[in-house]
């Protein structure tokens, strides 16, 4: 049986690409060129399978691969024939961003609001002038107040006509995406 040549420059150049883009959203840049493999993969992969097509460490592999499965940008698919851990792309991709911003996106706007409850309470204390405007504090509240209801209501948003991208995004239970 002839072996697949699992590393064309094609597919280097797109993983390179897409690691590129994953990474300018805060990821790290191997995240997004294992996603690719295992979403581009005929059938689910293996940790072995990603060392091969990636040409990368045992050790990067498994830690990426915790990361994304935190994620639920990948999924575990059961073990392979040699008892191996499988995995495939999340079919719904739509669930897997919004699961990512769920939990970074949610935790950072968390983290802005406590520090600015903190700068908030020193300015209404007369005895601790910071040299900022307090009217422009309060502005900055509502600003804040307001990137949370928006991310609220994108990630409450049930119905989304992505339906150009719907056969990539939810693709059939068994159907292929190209």
């Amino acid at each position: 049986m002839e072996k697949k040549n699992l590393r064309s420059p094609e597919v280097e150049e797109l993983s390179e690409q897409i690691g590129e883009f994953i990474r300018y959203w805060g990821f790290k840049k191997i995240h997004g060129k294992i996603w690719l493999q295992i979403y581009l993969a005929e059938e689910p992969l293996d940790a072995a399978g990603l060392i091969a097509r990636l040409g990368i460490s045992k050790a990067l592999v498994s830690m990426s691969i915790n990361d994304l499965l935190g994620y639920r940008v990948i999924l575990s698919k059961g073990k392979s024939a040699r008892g191996t851990q499988l995995y495939s792309a999340n079919p719904d991709l739509m669930e897997a961003i919004l699961g990512v911003l769920r939990a970074r996106e949610r935790k950072m706007l968390s983290r802005i609001q406590a520090s600015y409850r903190q700068v908030q309470k020193a300015v209404s204390e007369v005895k601790k002038p910071l040299g900022v405007d307090a009217a422009k504090v309060v502005q900055l509240g509502e600003l804040i107040d307001s990137a949370e209801d928006v991310l609220d209501a994108f990630l409450d948003f049930k119905q989304v006509d992505l339906s150009i991208w719907g056969k990539f995004l939810a693709p059939a239970a068994g159907a292929k995406a190209p």
